[in-house]
């Protein structure tokens, strides 16, 4: 039997709750980065926030001044009168309190017409670019997992197991790596190795994965290593935050706890250095409106809430944030109130140590590109690029395939 088809049929009887990715698999099938070498680590932490579905970033950073706008968008523009202005031209939709709020402080820096060459349109297809940061041919492991690649590569010491988490159930493409696990904890109560209802197979369990010995085989050594941090994980990690405390109230909403918990993994001694988390849907063809200012007003006063919660604990200076949707709007609404798939978006990078401000010009509403949508102005690449080297301190070109000049918001 094969090496792969004996760890695909064996691992088909263990069940990971709480979305613990197949670890064993993808380590079967890893292959080494070639001339990977850790890097210096900065201390800094990255957040990444997915906007999933494609948000619609005109009436996300709204040009409230523009004629067009207002012709174009009859029944889904909003009111000026009701933006929280931003200069003479732009605004926040108003659910956008808590930008606001970080964006006077000087946290929040504004990304505008963000997206790449011949943008894709297909939520599957472009969410795979934005996660593997490669718009021309496709890649098999995520940008941040091939980050990971790198500054661990494959012999050496790997890292703790809650040093890269997604908030959720399932593992994004940006953290596949070959050869780095990464969890994805939906919610911190499941987090744990299903090992049935009753102590006794808990227990059972527990003595099989503690006393298993690989031997001389480094795949039966993975898999038994790999079972123990599963089933000892959510143990570990509940006992790690513990005792971590906030005087800040979270809003309720799915999205905000889950900022609550990377606050508390950032600020106690989990080795925390990269989080994702995800909201959404954005994807929003009919009655945009009710739907998008829920989810930004979600977006906005969580975000608020976690670096305010950062900032109790001293932590807001070396966290970054960066959000990110894999596609904008169309620039005219459609006849169900809605918006249909675009290009150009909005970006924001949020941070204690960030140079807020507005970064490039409010994209064109008459001005559009061959198909009839925004032109973009900033690859999205050079936001990665920036991130890479400025937050996790590694060169980004081996990362990203290529040269992206870094931009000036940190």
């Amino acid at each position: 039997m094969k090496r792969t088809s004996f760890l695909t049929r064996s691992l088909g009887a263990a069940a990971i709750s709480g979305g613990m990715p197949l670890a064993f698999m993808r380590a079967a099938y890893a292959q080494s980065t070639p001339g990977a070498t850790n890097a210096a680590d900065p201390g800094n932490v990255l957040v990444i926030v997915q906007m999933s579905g494609g948000n619609d970033g005109l009436n996300t950073v709204i040009p409230y001044s523009d004629d067009a706008y207002h012709r174009v968008r009859p029944t889904i523009a909003v009111d000026p009168k009701t933006v929280l202005r931003i200069n003479d031209r732009i605004a926040w939709n108003p659910a956008l309190a808590g930008f606001d709020e970080l964006y006077k402080e000087g946290h929040l820096a504004l990304m505008q017409a963000v997206s790449y060459p011949d943008a894709n349109l297909s939520h599957f297809e472009a969410t795979q670019i934005w996660e593997t940061a490669s718009p021309v041919r496709p890649q098999q492991y995520g940008w941040l997992g091939r980050y990971l690649d790198r500054r661990y590569p494959q012999g050496t010491k790997q890292p703790s197991p809650f040093e890269t988490v997604a908030l959720g159930d399932t593992l994004p493409a940006a953290l596949v790596s070959a050869h780095v696990d990464v969890p994805a904890i939906g919610a911190l109560g499941a987090f744990a190795y299903n090992t049935g209802r009753d102590v006794a197979s808990k227990q059972s369990a527990g003595t099989l994965y503690d006393g298993a010995k690989g031997g001389n085989s480094p795949y039966l050594a993975m898999i038994a290593d790999t079972a123990r941090q599963a089933y000892h994980g959510g143990d570990v990690l509940r006992s790690k935050i513990a005792g971590y405390t906030t005087s800040v109230t979270y809003p309720t909403d799915g999205f905000s706890q889950q900022l609550k918990l990377a606050a508390q993994l950032i600020g106690t001694n989990t080795g925390t250095k990269i989080v994702f988390v995800s909201i959404g849907s954005f994807d929003t063809h009919a009655g945009q409106r009710a739907q998008q200012d829920r989810l930004l007003g979600y977006l906005g006063n969580g975000l608020l809430a976690f670096y305010n919660d950062l900032k109790a604990h001293g932590n807001d200076k070396r966290v970054l944030t960066m959000t990110f949707s894999e596609f904008g709007r169309r620039v005219e609404q459609n006849s169900s109130n809605g918006t249909d798939h675009g290009t150009a978006m909005p970006v924001f990078i949020i941070g204690g140590n960030v140079r807020g401000g507005v970064y490039g010009d409010h994209p064109s509403l008459t001005d559009l590109d061959r198909n009839g949508n925004l032109k973009f102005v900033t690859d999205f690449r050079a936001i990665y690029a920036t991130v890479i080297q400025r937050c996790l301190g590694t060169d980004p070109a081996p990362i990203l395939d290529g040269q992206f000049a870094p931009l000036a918001f940190v």
